[in-house]
């Protein structure tokens, strides 16, 4: 991969890095699927995937490898982790499983999610920080703040 910059102030180095690793570990296994897979549909009768749909994610892996993905063309050399995780989520799903590379391509998928919900987390942190004016409270219990009063005032009441 080329893009191995992600400008988020939320993914460390190392994070990039790993991420990088991985895309650059299974990405021609998953480009090989998606043209397995197009080929196969395209010539099928009644074609059981989207086709089209396959191709843009084919096209737009290409230029999320070379750094030149539309999302990140403001800023090249970007690479977009939730636009990846999409990408590779619609590969995971046309994967047979018994594929050589389906562990890799899942590690990947794994780590995307990962970092796409622990960025997605720390910016709705950080929204709601500037929001209420102060520092942020750990939530507790997961966050569902009404099973965590409820359980408090249960807890106080026994």
């Amino acid at each position: 991969m080329i893009a191995t910059d992600v400008r988020s102030r939320f993914v460390t180095e190392t994070q990039c890095q790993r991420i990088t690793g991985r895309w650059n570990a299974v990405y021609p296994a998953m480009r090989s699927i998606l043209d397995t897979v197009i080929t196969a549909r395209r010539d099928a009768e009644r074609p059981t995937a989207d086709v089209v749909r396959l191709e843009r994610v084919r096209r737009e892996m290409g230029q999320q490898d070379r750094g030149a993905f539309k999302v990140c063309a403001h800023d090249p050399g970007a690479f977009s982790i939730s636009a990846a995780f999409h990408q590779v989520r619609e590969v995971v799903a046309v994967t047979p499983i018994g594929h050589p590379d389906a562990g890799a391509l899942l590690r990947l998928a794994g780590a995307l999610a990962d970092l796409v919900a622990s960025t997605g987390i720390a910016r709705l942190s950080e929204r709601e920080t500037e929001r209420a004016g102060t520092v942020p409270v750990p939530p507790v219990d997961g966050g569902r703040r009404e099973r965590a009063e409820s359980k408090q005032t249960e807890g106080g009441t026994r």
